[in-house]
């Protein structure tokens, strides 16, 4: 696929990394002269220089042959208007970062007259397929797992009947055990073994090491079995405490206090603070520093169910977390856009690093993907992908065997759902027409498995 990206900031770069690598053709537009040197630095794209927002611009960036754009400037009206002029100059299918949630709703017009029909702008009419909002999927995710029993969120696919949860190993009982020991609940399968913060292949007498992890897939109604043998469950969480007035601390407070949590936001900036308590009803905003153990105390962070901090600022996002886990918080999460800060906030011992970065680029892998996939997921950053298919009658792999479909050898096909019976590892099982069939494979694989599909 030919696929411009408008905006070469963090998003735009993950984006545009994690699209190289499954072999797309991609070209990044961006009005910053240091983030193109920064991007052609890393990546094999070409750039151009120049507002997204203009025809001159698309046009020199051969729009007409697009069948992806997507617009992910930090201006919303930029993406916007991209879009728009992007599906009049002949682009596809677009896609646009849109922060402000008025936005992604419709529009209904006044009438001329009071019995004249009145007019309801959609997002499409304005030249958009499809939102993304990075901070809503931050808090979304956030979310799940403050009104869930685990620390960290599943992937569910198959219409939630197979899903993949990552464990990590933190009791004494598992270091030192081989990994071939564990008593897994059956169905069930090891889809990636994550040591030192790599993604390894273990050889038969590998021995786990605390802050190992493992990514396994079962059946929904295994989780809490598997569960059981890595972690105690934890309760769902009723005080929380949000460190960063941002909007995803804002959105997340907005959810929890609707389900009916006891929620206090703590912000240093004075005005935000005037901003938040007009916004925010049944929410207590605190005028302090996150980063000062002794106001924390004072506020009553330890006795919360769950801290998370999701200032704009990464670096005191961590700190901030770091002084929380040091007060007993059960459970204590960050928000970073910097993947790279993922191992640094987990090695302290951060239950989870929301990543809107990471999160935008699930859902946009979801619309690149062809050949009859459903859901795509991203596992340990972008070093894999989890991707569900429905087989066509007519494709390659239909009625063939799991071991004669010509999977790549670095594929592993995990999962085969057939009339709602599911069959973890599907091992030499026949690929029906009308099965869901979940596969975990790296980025250059991708192209390759949509292929066997069509």
């Amino acid at each position: 696929m030919y696929i411009i990206i408008a905006g070469g900031g963090i998003i735009g770069s993950h984006i545009a990394s994690l699209l190289v690598q499954e072999g797309h053709e991609v070209t990044v537009l961006e009005q910053s002269e240091t983030a193109l040197k920064n991007l052609q630095g890393q990546l094999d794209i070409k750039t151009i220089r120049g507002n997204s927002a203009t025809p001159k611009t698309l046009k020199e960036a051969e729009i007409e042959r697009a069948d992806l754009v997507l617009a992910v400037t930090n201006n919303d009206e930029t993406n916007m208007i991209t879009c728009f002029m992007a599906k009049e100059m002949g682009a596809v299918t677009t896609a646009a970062r849109i922060r402000n949630v008025d936005y992604s709703g419709y529009f209904v017009a006044p009438s001329k007259t009071p019995n004249s029909p009145r007019k309801i702008v959609r997002p499409k009419s304005l030249g958009i397929d499809v939102f993304i909002n990075p901070e809503l999927e931050a808090a979304t995710e956030i979310m799940e797992i403050l009104s869930g029993f685990y620390s960290t969120p599943v992937e569910n696919f198959a219409n939630g009947l197979v899903q993949i949860r990552e464990f990590k190993i933190e009791s004494e009982s598992l270091v030192g055990k081989k990994l071939t020991s564990l008593t897994l609940p059956q169905p069930s399968m090891i889809v990636a073994v994550i040591h030192q913060g790599e993604i390894i292949e273990p050889e038969k007498d590998f021995v786990l090491s605390e802050g190992d992890s493992l990514h396994i897939a079962v059946p929904a109604y295994n989780m809490d079995e598997l569960g059981k043998i890595f972690i105690q469950k934890k309760r769902t969480a009723k005080r929380v405490v949000i460190f960063g007035g941002s909007r995803v601390g804002v959105l997340t407070a907005s959810e929890l206090q609707k389900r009916g949590v006891k929620v206090k936001i703590i912000e240093q900036d004075p005005i935000r603070c005037d901003e938040l308590a007009a916004q925010l009803e049944n929410v207590d905003i605190l005028q302090g520093d996150g980063t000062d153990r002794t106001f924390l105390t004072e506020q009553g962070v330890s006795s919360a169910d769950a801290f998370v901090a999701t200032s704009e600022n990464e670096e005191i996002n961590i700190l901030s977390a770091l002084l929380a886990k040091t007060l007993d918080v059960p459970r204590v999460m960050v928000v970073v856009n910097k993947p790279g800060y993922i191992p640094l906030a987990e090695a302290i011992g951060i239950d989870v690093a929301a990543v809107p970065t990471i999160l935008a680029a699930n859902k946009i892998i979801r619309f690149v993907l062809r050949g009859g996939v459903i859901s795509a997921s991203l596992i340990e950053a972008q070093k894999l992908e989890a991707i569900e298919f429905v087989t066509g009658a007519q494709a390659v792999i239909a009625n063939k065997k799991v071991t004669e479909s010509g999977f790549p050898k670095e594929t592993k096909v995990v999962a085969i759902v057939h009339n709602e019976t599911i069959f973890i590892p599907p091992e030499d099982k026949i690929i029906k027409p009308g099965d869901h069939v979940v596969i975990v494979t790296p980025p250059e694989s991708v192209q390759t498995i949509e292929k066997l599909f069509k």
